[in-house]
């Protein structure tokens, strides 16, 4: 990560707080490995002393701002917000839902060994799509290209929601709501 410190209205960085800054910088790598710069501004207005601190990761870019009545204080302010908002977007990218596993067919002598739970309800997975706006000859040729054999698109001429379906025969089956 580069480093980048500045000071503005005639503000000058010791020696000891840019090694502070440094060893703070490394510890907000840590939390976020994909940094990619740095930019550190400080800078006092009246009384109070200011710091802007903006990341550069792959992805994102990321601003806080701190007032303090010493530049450490306004470091750590700074970067209190920082570390908060990297958290955040650490927790929005962990929480989105993976795609379920495929569970292909169980073959041979295991079909038979393995009881049915009659107690349990199966468990239902959900698939979110876009249904497009089509005529039916375009679904079919999208079915074509499809490996799952499943289309879900939005009738052009009567706009209601159709389904295509694969069967297992070959032949192509259109479920579309009645009424």
């Amino acid at each position: 990560m580069v480093l980048h410190l500045a000071g503005r209205g005639g503000v000058t960085i010791s020696p000891e707080l840019r090694r502070r800054i440094a060893a703070k910088m490394a510890k907000m790598e840590r939390l976020s490995p994909k940094l990619i710069e740095a930019r550190v501004v400080l800078a006092t207005e009246r009384h109070r002393h200011l710091s802007e601190v903006t990341l550069h990761a792959k992805g994102a870019t990321l601003h806080a701002e701190g007032a303090a009545p010493d530049f450490h204080a306004a470091i750590d302010q700074a970067l209190a917000t920082l570390s908060a908002q990297i958290r955040r977007k650490k927790e929005r990218v962990s929480s989105r839902k993976g795609r379920a596993a495929r569970s292909g067919p169980v073959s041979g002598a295991g079909a038979a060994s393995l009881p049915e739970p009659a107690d349990e309800t199966p468990p239902v997975v959900v698939r979110r799509t876009n249904a497009k706006p089509m005529s039916l000859e375009e679904a079919v040729d999208q079915l074509r290209l499809q490996t799952d054999g499943l289309l879900v698109f939005r009738n052009a001429r009567t706009g209601a929601v159709n389904v295509l379906r694969r069967r297992g025969e070959g032949t192509v089956e259109l479920v579309e709501p009645a009424g």
